[in-house]
C-alpha cells in the first residue's frame, strides 16, 4: 500500500520516506513489480532494464514472475512449510500418526520453526541438532527428525512451493543410527509374562501375544487381520497393506492355527464363519493398539513382581535384568530367531517376516549359541 510519504518523481518511480529510498512500481505482463532501492540511479537503471527486457526478451516475464514469487516466499517461515507438509503429504503415509507427532514437536520448537525458509542453512540445522540432543533424545531419534526435515525441503523443491530453495540438511552430518536391538526372552521370562497375560479377562489378549511369537507379524498387521484373510485348511493368513506397502501370505504353525480357530467362530460358537459369507470384513481381534500396549506394560510389571516374590519364597537371589529392557516389538525378533532355530532358511523366513533385505532380516535375528552348538553336533 502506498504511504502518504511516497511521491511519484518519474514514470514508474516513487520517492519514499522523504527521499531516503526509491521504489520502482510497474507491471510486466501479469506480474506486478515492486522493488525498492537506496539511490535514484539504481532505481532508474532497474526500471530501464525492465523496459528493455519487456520490448526485446520474450522470456523476461517468466524471469520476473519467478523473482516475484521468490520475494513473496522470502517471508515464509519453517512453520508454514511444516504445516503445509503436514496437511498435504503426511496423511498419505502409513506412519502418518507418528510423523504427525514429530512435526508437531518441530513446530513447537520456536527457535527453529520461526526461521525464514531462505535463511535456514547448515548452521540452523546444527542448532536444531543441539536442541534435540538437549531434550535427551537418542542419536537414532535425532536422525529421524532430521530426515523428516530433509524430506520436507525436498518436497518443497519438487512441488515448487519455494523457488530456488536449497536443502540445508544435505550440508550437515547426520548422527549415526544406534545398533539394532538384540533382546530376546531369556530362560523363563516368556513363561512368567505369558502367565500374566493369561489372567486377563479378555482372552484375546493372550492369544494376540502368542500369535506375535508364532507368526512374527507386526502388531498392526495382526490388528488389521480379517476373518476372510484366514484359511485354516491351508493354514495360511493374508496380510494386507503391510509396512513395506505390499501384501504377503504367511504360513501358520499348528499352534497359530489352534489359537485362531476359536477367534473365527460366531459369538454363539455354532460354526466357523465362512470365508465368502457372513461378515467377511470382520476383524479377527476386537482390541485396539492402545489396549495391547497397556496390557503388555501391565503384564510386564506383574510378571516382574511375581518373579521377585517367587525368588524370595525359594530363598534365591533374583536374576539381574529379568524382564528388563524388553518391548512388545521384541516379540517379532524372538519369532524370527525361533524360525531360524527350527531350521527354516533365509528365503523361507524372509517370506514369513516380509523383510526385503538381508541386513534388515539379520537385525531381527539373534541366534542363541546353545542352539548353534546342538547343530554343530
Amino acid at each position: 500500500m502506498r504511504s502518504k510519504a511516497d511521491r511519484k518523481i518519474e514514470k514508474n518511480i516513487e520517492s519514499r520516506t522523504g527521499g531516503f529510498s526509491f521504489r520502482v512500481r510497474m507491471k510486466i505482463g501479469a506480474t506486478l513489480i515492486n522493488e525498492t532501492f537506496l539511490t535514484l540511479d539504481e532505481a532508474r537503471a532497474y526500471r530501464d532494464l525492465l523496459r528493455a527486457g519487456k520490448s526485446t526478451d520474450k522470456d523476461q516475464e517468466k524471469v520476473l514472475r519467478a523473482k516475484a514469487e521468490k520475494k513473496k516466499a522470502a517471508n515464509q517461515t519453517i512453520d508454514v512449510l511444516l504445516k503445509r507438509y503436514l496437511e498435504e503429504v503426511t496423511p498419505a503415509k502409513k506412519g502418518s500418526k507418528e510423523e504427525g507427532y514429530a512435526i508437531g514437536r518441530l513446530r513447537r520448537m520456536k527457535s527453529f520453526a520461526a526461521l525464514p525458509v531462505y535463511l535456514t542453512d547448515g548452521d540452523a540445522i546444527e542448532r536444531l541438532k543441539r536442541e534435540l540432543k538437549a531434550a535427551s533424545l537418542s542419536d537414532t531419534t535425532i536422525r529421524k527428525y532430521l530426515m523428516i526435515v530433509s524430506h520436507i525441503f525436498r518436497t518443497a523443491i519438487a512441488r515448487r512451493w519455494c523457488v530456488d530453495l536449497q536443502n540445508p540438511v544435505k550440508t550437515v552430518e547426520l548422527p549415526r543410527p544406534s545398533r539394532m536391538r538384540s533382546r530376546r526372552f531369556e530362560a523363563d521370562e516368556y513363561e512368567y509374562l505369558g502367565a500374566e497375560f493369561a489372567k486377563f479377562s479378555n482372552p484375546q489378549i493372550w492369544s494376540f501375544f502368542e500369535l506375535l511369537i508364532e507368526t512374527a507379524c507386526r502388531r498392526g498387521e495382526l490388528l488389521r487381520l480379517r476373518v476372510r484373510d484366514i484359511d485354516l485348511e491351508a493354514r495360511t493368513a493374508t496380510l494386507l497393506d503391510t509396512k513395506n506397502g505390499e501384501d504377503r501370505v504367511i504360513g501358520l504353525s499348528s499352534r497359530a492355527a489352534m489359537l485362531l480357530a476359536p477367534l473365527l467362530k460366531k459369538p454363539t460358537g455354532e460354526k466357523v464363519v465362512s470365508v465368502h459369507k457372513e461378515v467377511p470384513e470382520k476383524r479377527v481381534f476386537n482390541v485396539t493398539a492402545r489396549a495391547i500396549r497397556y496390557a503388555f506394560e501391565k503384564a510386564l510389571s506383574l510378571a516382574k513382581d511375581k518373579y521377585r516374590s517367587d525368588c524370595e519364597k525359594a530363598g534365591h537371589q533374583p536374576r539381574a535384568g529379568f524382564l528388563e529392557n524388553i518391548r512388545l516389538h521384541d516379540c517379532r525378533r524372538e519369532a524370527t530367531s525361533r524360525m531360524f532355530e527350527k531350521g527354516l532358511d533365509v528365503m523361507e523366513v524372509s517370506s514369513q517376516t516380509g523383510h526385503k533385505t538381508l541386513s534388515m532380516l539379520r537385525g531381527y535375528t539373534n541366534l542363541r549359541a546353545s542352539a548353534l552348538a546342538r547343530k554343530l553336533g
